[in-house]
């Protein structure tokens, strides 16, 4: 009785053996990779997309793109590095300039090439601004 109580508890200290899933199937853990960002606009109104790219810590500069309505632009302006931690400030614009402007923030982690997709979710409502990371 005493011998089978020091196995089981030897079997549980040590994991009985046996190996992770991960392990037996010889996954790697994954890796982030550079890449770049787009923004889908699939509004009616133009959007402005602005960032602070630090990559250059000697000179940090603030990057400004405009996606016309229904295009996909890149806004990174450049291959960002694996894992960089960017916030994008996105800005609606209406086509007649009646004064209403309307902000979002989205922060993204670079893992390779990343789409922020843009749509309203009530197309007569600009306030209903939906950003979503499409890969």
């Amino acid at each position: 009785m005493r011998a089978g109580l020091i196995l089981v508890v030897l079997l549980v200290g040590c994991g009985g053996g046996q190996s992770s899933p991960t392990e037996s199937m010889g996954e790697e853990p994954s890796v982030a990779s550079a890449g770049t960002v787009f923004v889908a606009n699939r509004t009616a109104y133009a959007i402005e997309v602005a960032y602070l790219n630090e990559v250059d810590a000697q000179a940090p500069r603030i990057v400004r793109t405009r996606v016309p309505p229904g295009e996909r632009v890149e806004v990174s302006d450049a291959v960002l590095p694996a894992g960089l931690e960017v916030e994008f400030d996105l800005v609606l614009i209406p086509p007649m300039g009646d004064g209403i402007r309307v902000r979002r923030k989205r922060q993204v982690a670079i893992d390779g090439d990343l789409v922020l997709g843009v749509r309203l979710l009530d197309e007569s409502d600009p306030f209903s601004v939906e950003i979503a990371v499409e890969n």
